[in-house]
This record gives structure tokens, sequence and C-alpha cells, in this order.
């Protein structure tokens, strides 16, 4: 699978229930993020491993300095980005 169709410099903005975030694609190994407000405010940036499922569709993982674990499955044909976190103490949220 090729990694060409991986679009660096994306930025999104994506809202949980409890913040919105606005993560952007730095390159191919790097990821950053900033919550802008409430309880969860600041801005990060990660080391990232990104692995093509299929034309316009990643898997991208890292690891949050707080320990909490993120994949999250780009789908660029149908603009989706579902995530699956674990969190610092272990665990699902």
């Amino acid at each position: 699978m090729s990694i060409d169709g991986f679009l660096i410099g994306q930025g999104i903005d994506v809202t949980h229930p409890e913040f919105r975030v606005s993560p952007r694609l730095q390159s191919r190994t790097q990821l950053s993020f900033e919550i802008m407000e409430g309880p969860f405010s600041h801005a990060e940036t990660f080391a990232i491993e990104v692995a093509p499922l299929r034309a316009d569709l990643f898997a991208v993982s890292w690891a949050e300095d707080s320990g909490g674990t993120v994949t999250d499955v780009q789908d660029y044909d149908r603009g989706l980005g579902p995530s699956l976190i674990t969190l610092p103490a272990g665990g699902l949220p």
C-alpha cells in the first residue's frame, strides 16, 4: 500500500462531547493539535505511525504526553475519521 494520498498539512475541527480539538498533520511522522478552551485546553505535537489501509484510507496512531493513546481511521473518500482512544490510566473512555 502507498502512503502517497496521505494529506500532509490537512487540518480539521473535531467536536467531542467534552471538548473541540483541531489536529493538523505536520508530516508523515508528526501530528499537532490544539484544544482552545475548557478544562482540557492545551497544545501538543506527537510522533505518529501511519498505516495505509487502501487508497485514501489510513490508520494513524500516537501516544499522548498524558499516557493516553489514539488511533484514527482517516477516510478521505468519505470525510470520516472515527477514533479509538485509551485513557492514561488504561481502559476505554
